[in-house]
């Protein structure tokens, strides 16, 4: 089993983190300590280093749609003035290059560009129309200087757009070049660029963070290397992630959902990830399964084992926290290259539930190899993850990390403490001494 060490320096609460992954990790310490920055970007770091390629190549499809989508303004201009009913043509060819995403190849590249030639082909062809009908100087001046045009008579129209057209594909050219050049180069500050477009992230990027496999770091001399045994990262930081109406366009959350509702290209289901999965089906007596709405739309149902067939969302949040278990065991996302990171699993569950999921997740890692971080607030998660970790023979993987207060004011270093977790309930003691106090003063 390959181990990795992800460590992250002197960002937003972390003051310094090395962290061992290569079994089970369990993060504690109070709120605002950074356990959910550890989470998120380690998340991108796995991922991005999987799928940088493709991260460039939708880049290239997005320099395209930019260039179409200005075109396609002027062309709706002219449409207004004219009612050509060009916006089929220009429509379609917009949804043949939204098709392309994600999809890498030779063939698809080369495809995109000729949609790319073809439509601005044909908006050539009617600004060139639409000019030679003479429109008014102002309309006419307003769409050359937005494309960056000049044209002294109508007499050179047709030269005019000629060039124009060879600009366009020269700027295409350079688009295609700088494609090619960021999958050779794996430049890390084009990587990290390319994670703030493609998940939305609003804060800049660390300047200290580094993960290595085997001792070989993903980021050296500026170069983003690549990861050969782990190429999945899931994190799950609320069961109310898999509540589709409440999505609200966060990333993480689209991802399990589309985890959970379709299954892997290279789906295989091990007779150890059907038995994990049976288990689950016999604690929430029941399973989860794609159903089609009324609209002929995929979402997820609970379906109880005496027939009743309700909405995913319906259910009590703490069957929403076996639920993605389950779904990511059906489809086949949860095996040795999977790093599956869950905040707080405790949350919303039954103190027997409690000790359940922490069976689960050693379960994940002994039969699956799995990869598992969790952080967690609670004692009995904390506890029954040690205690079933011994019992399982996987102490040696299985390691507890605490957050503690650095001398910099808000800023937190975690420390390892290998299988003992002494000083985490230390740490959870606190409550009980304040109850104690506030109780015993009447306050």
């Amino acid at each position: 089993m390959s181990r990795y060490v992800y460590s992250l320096h002197d960002y937003h609460a972390v003051k310094r983190a090395v962290i061992a992954i290569d079994g089970i990790t369990v993060l504690s310490g109070e709120n605002g300590c950074g356990k959910s920055t550890l989470s998120k970007w380690l998340y991108y770091l796995v991922n991005g280093a999987e799928h940088f390629d493709v991260y460039i190549y939708n880049s290239f499809i997005r320099g395209l749609q930019e260039r179409i989508s200005r075109l396609n303004m002027v062309r709706r201009e002219i449409d207004r003035y004219n009612d050509n009913a060009n916006h089929t043509f220009f429509r379609e060819g917009e949804m043949k290059l939204r098709r392309l995403y994600s999809d890498e190849s030779h063939e698809n590249i080369d495809n995109a560009i000729i949609i790319f030639d073809t439509i601005l082909d044909r908006f050539v062809k009617i600004l060139s129309d639409y000019l030679k009908h003479k429109p008014s100087e102002r309309v006419k001046e307003r769409m050359l200087r937005y494309l960056d045009i000049e044209i002294q008579d109508n007499d050179h129209i047709d030269d005019e757009l000629e060039t124009f057209a060879f600009q366009q594909n020269i700027e295409i050219h350079k688009l295609y070049d700088r494609y090619i050049a960021d999958k050779d180069e794996r430049n890390k500050e084009r990587f990290f660029s390319l994670l703030h477009t493609t998940y939305d992230i609003k804060d800049k990027p660390p300047v200290n963070i580094q993960l290595e496999e085997e001792e070989v770091k993903l980021f050296k001399k500026n170069r983003t290397g690549s990861l050969f045994n782990l190429s999945r990262a899931i994190y799950v930081d609320t069961p109310m992630a898999i509540s589709e109406e409440i999505a609200y366009d966060n990333k993480f959350w689209d991802n399990l959902q589309n985890l959970m509702m379709y299954p892997a290209k290279d789906m295989q289901i091990s007779e150890r990830a059907l038995k994990i999965g049976r288990r689950i089906n016999k604690l929430i007596k029941g399973q989860v399964k794609v159903r089609q709405d009324d609209f002929n739309q995929d979402e997820l149902h609970y379906i109880r084992e005496d027939g009743l067939d309700i909405k995913l969302d319906d259910v009590a949040t703490g069957f929403k926290s076996f639920s993605y278990i389950q779904r990511l065991l059906d489809n086949g996302y949860l095996n040795a290259n999977t790093l599956l990171m869950i905040d707080e699993p405790e949350a919303h569950l039954h103190p027997q539930w409690i000790v359940e999921f922490a069976r689960l997740l050693v379960l994940l890692n002994k039969e699956l190899g799995v990869k598992i971080m969790v952080a967690s607030h609670n004692p009995d998660m904390v506890a029954a993850i040690q205690a079933i970790s011994r019992k399982e023979e996987l102490t040696d993987v299985t390691r507890f990390y605490i957050a503690e207060s650095s001398e910099t004011p808000y800023k937190y270093s975690y420390r390892d403490l290998g299988n003992d977790i002494e000083d985490i309930f230390k740490s959870f003691n606190i409550a009980y001494e304040r109850i104690e106090q506030y109780g015993g003063t009447g306050i």
